[in-house]
């Protein structure tokens, strides 16, 4: 077989753990589905309504804690793997216990970059980063699949794949009619804000005019001989 067939059809095994890790196993396991259910619903409402328009700092820092209570989670599913005697291979235990480390230290980072101000939130702390991190992975901690390279390597690979896909929806689908009164109610509180800067301005102004005017007239009544 050429190499470029081979290349081709690891690949399509690639993509086929990263659709089934999305779409299929979280169906398999009940329990997952109780910690799963709430993040995929949450992603989808802030994605479609909170981050239409973009991310702020706040909502960075806010989707962090998803990141860092998985983390929680799946430390305590990985113990409870290991206490049933399920989970033994100590090269496993070790590379779980290293991404769970990877993951929590993403999620503290939001937080502290988020708290000195760093901008660079704004785009590492989408909602659709972090919930991808989380669909991603929980199903290994809890066992649903196994732990593997392959899937470590389609997560990365696919990872621009679904977020260019969020991304088309998110432009070609009708902006709800909250994001609009949310983003009229923005503009005119910008406005206001302009006007009253405005008026402040010009008073200023008439104001400095008036005390000029007023010093002119004490000079002409006040002549100096």
């Amino acid at each position: 077989m050429a190499w470029y067939l081979s290349a081709l059809l690891y690949v399509w095994d690639l993509f086929k753990i990263w659709i089934t890790t999305i779409f299929v196993v979280p169906f398999r396991n009940p329990e997952m589905l109780w910690i799963l259910v709430p993040v995929i619903l949450g992603w989808f409402f802030a994605e479609f309504f909170q981050e239409k328009a973009g991310t702020s700092m706040g909502n960075a820092i806010t989707n962090s804690i998803i990141v860092v209570w998985g983390s929680i989670d799946c430390t305590r599913q990985t113990v409870k793997l290991i206490s049933g005697g399920i989970l033994k291979s100590t090269g496993d235990i070790i590379a779980r216990f290293s991404i769970i480390v990877s993951i929590m230290i993403y999620g503290i980072s939001i937080i502290v970059l988020g708290l000195k101000g760093n901008k660079i939130i704004r785009y590492i702390g989408r909602v659709r980063e972090v919930t991808y991190v989380f669909v991603m992975f929980v199903p290994v901690f809890y066992n649903a699949i196994p732990f593997s390279v392959n899937h470590i390597i389609a997560s990365i690979v696919f990872f621009p794949l679904g977020y260019i896909i969020i991304e088309i929806i998110d432009r070609i689908t009708p902006d709800p009619k909250a994001v609009v009164e949310d983003r009229e109610a923005g503009g005119g509180q910008s406005q206001s804000s302009f006007g009253r800067a405005k008026q402040e301005e010009d008073f200023s102004k008439f104001d400095s005019f008036g005390q000029n005017d007023t010093q002119l007239n004490r000079n002409q009544f006040n002549p100096r001989f």
